[in-house]
């Protein structure tokens, strides 16, 4: 049986509550929260009897059914099919936990000369440094052995760190392909297409980078600098997407967004940790490394 055929013959089925026409279409969203408790019941005996539970299968196939039932309902009453939502969750999750394909990553830079595309890779020195009594830190840029920006403090008025936030930007430059900070910081806007210049590598979006990786630090915060993650919520994730749509980055995957993410803050917690040193920035395997100090 399809989902459309199921979806048709559930329908048949749908109560009329005619003392409140209202009561129809809330007493299934109602339905689908007592029956997600029956299937928590089954889960529930089945770690209390353990293997001697021999029904276990059975009850729990005829809770998911009726799951099934009322997530039907609630999607017929709103003019939704089953196969609509079975392809647009598919599209979901591959695109959060299954697309991770570096060959399909996309290349903003392909279509522009030498003189505006990241480096394949480079190498860069985060250099820590106390002046007027101050902890401060410099970004050394080993090609030529020139300054990346201005030297950062925490901007706060308690030390955390942040001041080797920086390392978030190379780690969307590395597995992104992206980053409009960079591109100003290391002269590389796109200018032979002043709209692309304009609207991907201006103001605007290097704003918007910036908010991202201070919205994503403040989360990383709670969950101690993500030291010990191996994913990133799936919320964070969707609300980063949110906040690029109107961007190139917008079909970049979820899986790799967090793999940005989970980059960047390997690195940005070893940097803390050595109180600076060495990062290989590496677009072509997408990838950072760290080289140590000195």
């Amino acid at each position: 049986m399809t989902f459309k055929e199921y979806q048709e013959a559930a329908k048949k089925t749908i109560q009329e509550y005619n003392s409140n026409d209202h009561l129809t279409d809330v007493v299934p969203f109602l339905g689908i929260i007592g029956e997600i408790g029956s299937v928590l019941t089954q889960l529930k005996i089945k770690l209390r009897d353990g293997d001697s539970y021999i029904a276990y299968k059975t009850k729990l196939s005829e809770e998911l059914g009726d799951v099934l039932w009322y997530l039907s309902t609630i999607a017929t009453q709103n003019e939704i099919s089953l196969e609509e939502i079975v392809d647009l969750n598919l599209v979901k999750i591959k695109d959060r936990f299954l697309a991770d394909d570096t060959t399909k990553y996309i290349d903003f830079d392909k279509d522009y000369p030498k003189t505006e595309r990241f480096p394949d890779e480079f190498e860069i020195e985060f250099i820590s440094f106390i002046e007027d009594g101050k902890n401060k830190l410099k970004i050394i840029d080993k090609r030529k052995n020139v300054l990346i920006g201005e030297p950062l403090t925490d901007n706060a008025h308690e030390e955390d760190g942040y001041r080797f936030h920086d390392i978030f930007h190379f780690g969307y430059l590395a597995i992104l392909g992206w980053s409009p900070v960079l591109r100003k910081l290391l002269k590389l806007k796109r200018k032979s297409k002043p709209i692309i210049d304009e609207n991907e590598d201006g103001a605007r979006a290097q704003i918007t980078e910036e908010l991202i990786s201070l919205f994503i630090y403040h989360h990383a915060l709670e969950h101690d600098l993500l030291k010990y993650s191996s994913s990133v919520d799936s919320g964070i994730i969707k609300k980063v997407q949110n906040l690029v749509q109107n961007t190139e980055v917008r079909n970049c995957s979820g899986r790799q967004w967090e793999k940005a993410i989970l980059t960047s803050f390997k690195m940005f917690n070893k940097l803390r940790e050595n109180d600076g040193g060495r990062v290989l920035v590496s677009k072509k395997n997408s990838t950072l490394i760290y080289l140590g100090k000195n």
